[in-house]
Formats: C-alpha cells, sequence, structure tokens
C-alpha cells in the first residue's frame, strides 16, 4: 500500500514540476477529489487568487468559494457532465469575483483538474438584470423599486441598495432601502461629507474600496461598515437632481464597466418610477383636496340655505318682541321675560352668522390691512381667557406685505385657532407660537395643492405643542360640526368657519400635526395691491330715536317680516307702501302719485330678485334710494361675499330699531 501512494504522489509532482504545468493560459487548480482540498495551483491561479502557494494547499476550493460547500458541490457535480460551472470566488480582501470554468477527472494522477477564467463583467451585470426581469410588467412607482431593491441586494450578496428623495439642498428622505436581500425601514440622512453630497453635484460616483477612508466624517459608512459605494443622481425631465440612487457593500465592489452601465440605466429607471410616484400621489392629493371642497361647498350651500330662513324667521320673531315690549307700560312685569326672549333670539342669530360664514356668503367690508395688526388686537382678547400655563411667542416680520380682507373677520379665524391650541396644551403647560412672514407659492407647490395659484402670498403661522391630532382626526377637522371635545364643551363650528373665511379671501390653509407633537396651522393669503382709498367703512353711531316722513316701499315676500318692518317704520313717522312681491311693487310704484324716497327689499324673492326690482324702479325714480336686507347674500348683490361699493345693506335677522336706524342712514347718506 505504501509503495501504491508512494507511486501516486510521485506521478502527482511529476505532473506539477512540469512546465507545461504553469505554461496553461487559463488559472488552474488540482484538487483532491474526496475533499476538494487544492493539492496544487498554477502561477496564474495563485496570482489571481491572490494567494501564495503555501496558504492554498491548506485551503479547500470551498473556503475560496461564496457559495455553500452543498451549492458548490451540486454545481461541480453537474458540470461534470454539463460544462461549465459558474462560481463565486471570495478573494482575501473579500472582493467577490464570478468565474465560469471546466471540471475533469485525470484518473491517472486520482485528481480533479478545475480551469476557470475571470467573466465578472459578463456574469454579474447578467445576474442583476435577469433577477430584476422577473418583476411583472404591472408593478410600477414605489413598488416597483421596492421589489427591484430587494433583487439587487441579494443577487449582489451583502450589498445595500438605497432609492431617497432630494427633500431640501443638503437632505435626503429614505424611500426604499435593502440590504442582504431583505428590504428594510428607509432612513433619512444629511448630504454633508457624505458620498452621496458628490453625486448630487457631480454625477455618477463610484468608489471601488476605502469608502471609509475617504470620508471619514460620515458616520454611516462606519456604523454600517461599508467598504464601497457607487452612486447616481435621479433626474426630472429638466435636468434637476430629485433623489439619488446607491448601492454600496461591506466587501470592494469589482471595477466592471458593464456593472455602472447597468446602474446608470436602472438609475434612469428609478427616476422615472420616483417622478411616477410622486404624480400619482400629487393627483390622489388633489382628488382628495377636490372632493373636500366640493363637499365643503355642498355643506356651504345647505347651511348659507338654512341660515336664510333661520334669519327670517328671526327677524319676524324678534320684531314682534320689541313691538310687543313697547307697547306694554315700563311696569309691566312681562319686560323682563321679552327681554330674555330678545337675548334667546340674538343667540339664535349668531349661530345663524357663524352658518353665513360657513356658507362663505358673509359679507366683508374689505380693506387694506397689514396682518401683525390683527394679530395684535387677537392677542389682546387673548389675554381675558388664555390661562397663566400657556405661553405666547410671536415672530412678526416688519417689512410684511398688505393683505385685502375684513379685520373683524381675520381676529375672528386667529381666535379660533388660539382657542383650539388652548384646549390642545394640557394643564402642565406649554407654548403657543405665532408668526407672520412674506411667503412665495411656487408652480411646484400649487401643482400638489388644489385651489392654490401662485404668486406672492403673507403667511400666518399658529402653532402649539399640545396634543396633537391623528391622520383621521386631522382629515375631518374642517367639517361641521365635527369635535374631539367633550359635548357641550365645543359646537364643531370653528375651524369650519376658519376654512370657510380662508377660501373666501382666495387663500390656502395647510395643517400638519402628529400625536404628543403637537399642531401647526399655517394660512396663506393673497398679497394685495396697495390701492389708494381703500379704507375700512366705520358705521355711523346711532340716534336715538330715528325719525322720518318719507315715504319708503318695502318689499318682502315673508308676511310676519313684512308686518313687522311696516309696524316700525309706520310709528317712527314714514309713510309706508308695503308689497309681498316684486309685481305688487312695480303696481304700486307705477299708481302712487307721490316720490318715493326708499325701497327696502328682500333679495331673494319668486320671479324677481330685489337687485332686478331696484335696477327698474331707479328707472322710474332716478333719486330712489335703496336698501337691501336679506339673511342670504348671494352675487345678485355680492360678488363672492363682498359688497359692492355704495350698496346699502341689512342682514337678518335684525331688531327694529336696527331698521329704523339703517333707514336714517340710507336716507341722510350723501
Amino acid at each position: 500500500m505504501a509503495s501504491r501512494e508512494e507511486a501516486l504522489e510521485r506521478k502527482r509532482r511529476e505532473l506539477v514540476e512540469s512546465p507545461l504545468f504553469n505554461l496553461t493560459f487559463m488559472p488552474t487548480l488540482l484538487l483532491l477529489p474526496d475533499s476538494l482540498r487544492i493539492y496544487r495551483a498554477t502561477d496564474a491561479a495563485s496570482r489571481w487568487l491572490g494567494y501564495p502557494h503555501e496558504m492554498l494547499t491548506q485551503r479547500t476550493l470551498y473556503d475560496l468559494l461564496a457559495e455553500t460547500p452543498e451549492q458548490a458541490a451540486a454545481i461541480l457535480a453537474e458540470a461534470r457532465s454539463k460544462p461549465p460551472f459558474v462560481l463565486t470566488v471570495r478573494r482575501p480582501d473579500r472582493e467577490e469575483r464570478i468565474i465560469e470554468g471546466v471540471i475533469h477527472e485525470l484518473p491517472d494522477y486520482e485528481l480533479l483538474h478545475l480551469s476557470f477564467a475571470d467573466l465578472t463583467e459578463l456574469h454579474l451585470p447578467y445576474r442583476v438584470w435577469r433577477r430584476i426581469a422577473t418583476i411583472p410588467p404591472q408593478r410600477t412607482g414605489f413598488s416597483f423599486l421596492r421589489e427591484a431593491a430587494r433583487l439587487i441586494s441579494e443577487a449582489m450578496g451583502s450589498a445595500h441598495v438605497y432609492v431617497g428623495r432630494l427633500v431640501a439642498v443638503e437632505r435626503i428622505e429614505g424611500m426604499v432601502y435593502a440590504a442582504n436581500g431583505d428590504l428594510r425601514e428607509p432612513f433619512d440622512y444629511a448630504l454633508r461629507a457624505t458620498p452621496c453630497e458628490n453625486v448630487v453635484t457631480s454625477g455618477v460616483c463610484f468608489y471601488s474600496r476605502d469608502v471609509q477612508r475617504l470620508f471619514p466624517e460620515d458616520r454611516a459608512l462606519q456604523e454600517m461598515k461599508l467598504e464601497s459605494y457607487i452612486g447616481a443622481p435621479l433626474r426630472d425631465s429638466f435636468g434637476r437632481v430629485i433623489g439619488i440612487f446607491w448601492i454600496a457593500d461591506v466587501k470592494p465592489l469589482p471595477e466592471v464597466v458593464s456593472l455602472q452601465e447597468l446602474f446608470q440605466v436602472f438609475a434612469t429607471r428609478a427616476a422615472h418610477e420616483l417622478l411616477r410616484e410622486r404624480t400619482e400621489t400629487e393627483a390622489q392629493q388633489l382628488r382628495e383636496q377636490l372632493m373636500q371642497a366640493q363637499k365643503m361647498e355642498s355643506i356651504g350651500r345647505m347651511a348659507g340655505g338654512l341660515a336664510h330662513d333661520f334669519n327670517n324667521m328671526l327677524t319676524a320673531v324678534l320684531g314682534y318682541v320689541e313691538l310687543a315690549q313697547g307697547a306694554l307700560p315700563e311696569s309691566s312685569p312681562a319686560h323682563g321675560f321679552l327681554n330674555n326672549a330678545i337675548l334667546a333670539i340674538e343667540k339664535a342669530a349668531g349661530t345663524t352668522r357663524q352658518l353665513m360664514a360657513l356658507a362663505r356668503n358673509q359679507p366683508m367690508q374689505r380693506q387694506l390691512l397689514n396682518l401683525n395688526a390683527v394679530v395684535n388686537e387677537a392677542l389682546q382678547l387673548a389675554e381675558t381667557w388664555m390661562p397663566s400655563h400657556i405661553q405666547i411667542q410671536t415672530y412678526l416680520s416688519e417689512s410684511l406685505w398688505q393683505v385685502e380682507a375684513d379685520a373683524a373677520q381675520l381676529v375672528q379665524v386667529l381666535q379660533n385657532l388660539l382657542l383650539n391650541a388652548r384646549d390642545a396644551i394640557p394643564e402642565l403647560g406649554g407654548m403657543i407660537t405665532i408668526e407672520t412672514k412674506n411667503s412665495v407659492l411656487d408652480a411646484d407647490y400649487a401643482r400638489s395643492h388644489y385651489e392654490v395659484v401662485p404668486g406672492e402670498y403673507v403667511m400666518l403661522m399658529v402653532s402649539d405643542t399640545g396634543v396633537g391630532m391623528s391622520p383621521q382626526v386631522r382629515d375631518r377637522i374642517f367639517e361641521p360640526f365635527f369635535t374631539t371635545k367633550p359635548r357641550g364643551q365645543g359646537t364643531g363650528l370653528g375651524l369650519s368657519i376658519v376654512y370657510s373665511i380662508v377660501k373666501q379671501l382666495g387663500g390656502h390653509i395647510w395643517v400638519y400635526s402628529e400625536v404628543g407633537k403637537g399642531t401647526t396651522f399655517k394660512i396663506y393669503l393673497p398679497r394685495a395691491l396697495d390701492r389708494a382709498g381703500m379704507v375700512a367703512t366705520a358705521p355711523s353711531p346711532a340716534a336715538e330715536t330715528p325719525r322720518g316722513h318719507e315715504t319708503i316701499l318695502v318689499v318682502e315676500d315673508e308676511p310676519g317680516v313684512l308686518e313687522v318692518a311696516v309696524e316700525t317704520l309706520r310709528q317712527h313717522g314714514y309713510t309706508v307702501l308695503a308689497a309681498n312681491s316684486p309685481a305688487e311693487a312695480l303696481q304700486l310704484a307705477q299708481n302712487y302719485g307721490e316720490p318715493i324716497h326708499l325701497l327696502v327689499t328682500d333679495v331673494v324673492m319668486p320671479v324677481m330678485s330685489g337687485r332686478e326690482l331696484a335696477e327698474y324702479l331707479t328707472r322710474l325714480y332716478p333719486q330712489l334710494r335703496v336698501l337691501y336686507v336679506s339673511g342670504y347674500t348671494e352675487n345678485a348683490i355680492a360678488h363672492h361675499g363682498v359688497l359692492e361699493s355704495g350698496i346699502q345693506f341689512l342682514p337678518k335677522p335684525y331688531t327694529p330699531a336696527q331698521l329704523a336706524q339703517k333707514v336714517r342712514e340710507v336716507l341722510e347718506c350723501d
């Protein structure tokens, strides 16, 4: 037996010592059949593998491969009958190369002869692309990117694959991330002092090894123990960088030109899918915003109709109560009951005014305003009810543009926001921050925000450190009568009115909130042109007992309201002509032989509106003055709820005293 083994060993040595053994142009290994231990390697194999001869003879083929022994054995077994084999070799520096070769037996030497060539340039891109090609075409957007990142990471073994969106000049927001063949939670990071910074500024960057040494300030590279990196910018159709795609690994990446070309092709696809996802997300946001706007518009119309009907009823009830009160002696105990009735009616009238604001049909007296003045006025009012455990900080721009708005309604907006902020802050204390500044909303912002027109705006921000809101609550906060407050502590109309007033002013409202971290409201109002002479109209001081002798034509289709108005004006000395329809009013005016000084008409009436009636009668009586009354202002007297210059209007419900006072003002105005 010893002589046989010695003879076999002599034959093997003769083989490896033969000059022809090292002259083969392909790297070659001689392997012992049972263990696949390396018996000898050619000089070419030793150089290519990166190991000296003495180290190679101490290893098996399995020690050099990335595949498991079971996988490698199966591949080699198949290659004996169906060559070639394809395996992945790991060099001493952990760089992996893909080899292709043949294996056959040398029975006279009881060895396996394995020859191979480095075909990483061919196989690595093919291995990656073959995986990506399995993704079905219906998977697009983030769905495609997630699956592609997972498959690329899996194909390359231990690679980290990342797709991120550029959200600021120096920040990346993670969209997709995979490592070791598994999807993981994407992370955000700052660009400064990272290889990605070079990608964004210069284009494709490839660092095949030593990336930690090249970027010593990038702690993420150290924490993930990354050795190599290749990154490409993701660009839109205008060539602007919108994101980044990179692959990094804990081992060196092979410098394969075709892999880099494939990488750039995939970066183009990734940019397309990122843009597709953004477009689809923006489209979905616009659909939701449109549905919300349509819902609010429908609710507003319903609220306005209800307010109109209630205002007519309240006007009649309030008129009858005050007339009854005037007919009673001062000593009558009924005065107290009637006073309480008037207070109740006025409270109900306040609710209808809220409904009018919700309907965006509340008349506005617009003027040029500086929002800082509105903030200061609202804060003075808030001092009376803001608890001591809440601090308020203000950051008001000194060079703020003007807006065109109703000061009282903007104060109401800010009061509602401050009330909600107060209620959201626990008793342990917190902070409310108010900020004003000039802002420009560009086309990119407008594209994803329904009804926003690009241009110059003035921003009003109210932010609190309260309990915050869940996404489900945030989506409903502008719905009328929706509230999270305990029963009896909120009507649910406050934010609905804020929304309606802002929209009526052509503005935009944005909300951000996180549970436990507070809420931020940002209101953008269009910058106003500085038009001279546009000032607020201050109401004239009320006279104690305004009386007159003129002739007044009152037109009202609600009998109770008509009776109250006629009786009130007659008690104040006027000659009153009463009509319950425009047709009757026209007949009265044409048959009346004396001058008619004032027309008091409801706006919304069957067949003919109050505005149309007034236009017809002013042709008969050029000196005729007109006072419109209504519980629901429409475009007949208002453009988007804003009264035209020179038009006199009295909103319902009104008291007899308010009617008498307003009539006197209209008759005496120049």
